[in-house]
């Protein structure tokens, strides 16, 4: 995992904290499923990277998946072939497959990095190299906005276990990850380090309450 660290920190390590803000699910939910041109909309926003997007926007757009018809974390097949491709650096087939990955996910974290990385070893245009690069950092940027991680009231909020990835090892800085388990009670996986000179804490905090609504549907 340390392999990837440097390039994380390198991403996102300028990326402010934001001051705590509560997020409501239900209303996510309603949108979703009942106002689906409004999400529509915004998530094209979200994709042509408009100056004017809001922080909310783009939680909507990110807590929206889990209530989709395709959300499927862990189970995806092009994520599973994606994360074996980054291993072997095979950039032009990473390329593709994070492309397939955000035609229907345009918040992948995992699809994001892996293009990001892909398009500048490809030599592809400044413009698409940024253009994920923006993304993968508004989503980072949000998800640091509605909490700091240090307790199960103020968690990181995230709709796959894949995600805990982006925030320890780049924007915590975290080098060290000692253990992980999952409090069903608060439905958080506390996972404890060793502090790093951005997080003093030996535990971080992650609400993955979406993911388990989903599986529990299963």
């Amino acid at each position: 995992m340390n392999r990837i660290l440097l390039s994380i920190v390198l991403l996102i390590g300028c990326i402010p904290t934001y001051s705590q803000t509560e997020l409501n699910d239900s209303i996510i939910e309603h949108i979703v499923k009942n106002e689906r041109r409004y999400f529509d909309e915004i998530t094209e926003i979200y994709n042509s990277n408009d100056p004017m997007l809001h922080v909310d926007d783009v939680a909507l757009v990110y807590y929206g998946q889990a209530f989709l018809p395709q959300y499927n974390p862990g189970k995806d097949e092009n994520e599973k072939a994606l994360k074996k491709l980054y291993e072997g650096k095979r950039y032009n087939e990473i390329y593709n497959t994070a492309k397939k990955i955000l035609a229907y996910n345009p918040v992948s974290l995992n699809a994001l990095f892996s293009i990001y990385i892909a398009s500048k070893e490809l030599g592809k245009d400044q413009e698409e190299c940024l253009s994920y690069l923006k993304k993968y950092q508004n989503i980072i940027d949000m998800i640091c906005r509605y909490g700091n991680g240090k307790s199960s009231e103020t968690p990181f909020r995230i709709i796959t276990p894949d995600d805990q990835e982006y925030i320890m090892f780049g924007k915590l800085q975290i080098e060290n990850v000692i253990s992980q388990t999952l409090d069903t009670e608060t439905q958080c996986n506390i996972v404890t380090v060793k502090p790093s000179g951005k997080f003093t804490g030996q535990r971080v905090y992650f609400d993955i309450s979406l993911f388990l609504s989903q599986a529990s549907r299963e």
